[in-house]
């Protein structure tokens, strides 16, 4: 999973969390929560103790939200 954070006005980093969740909604496990500076990322999800089907990823920073729809296919 690619993500871009931004430069915040004040500079400095952002807090940011990246969750991955099931066709009901529910939290399967937490990728990132960390401050991370500005700049472009990738992190790789194991969904090897998952059942194949539709995730859904969420990332949010200070002040963005976004949620991604993803097919883990075994």
């Amino acid at each position: 999973i690619r993500f871009s954070i931004p430069q915040p006005p004040e500079g400095g980093t952002r807090d940011v969390r990246m969750t991955v969740y099931n066709i009901l909604g529910e939290e399967v496990e937490t990728l990132v929560n960390l401050q991370l500076k500005a700049g472009n990322y990738e992190i790789t999800w194991n969904g090897l103790n998952y059942s194949s089907g539709v995730y859904f990823y969420k990332l949010v920073t200070d002040n963005y939200t976004a949620t991604k729809k993803m097919l883990l296919v075994k």
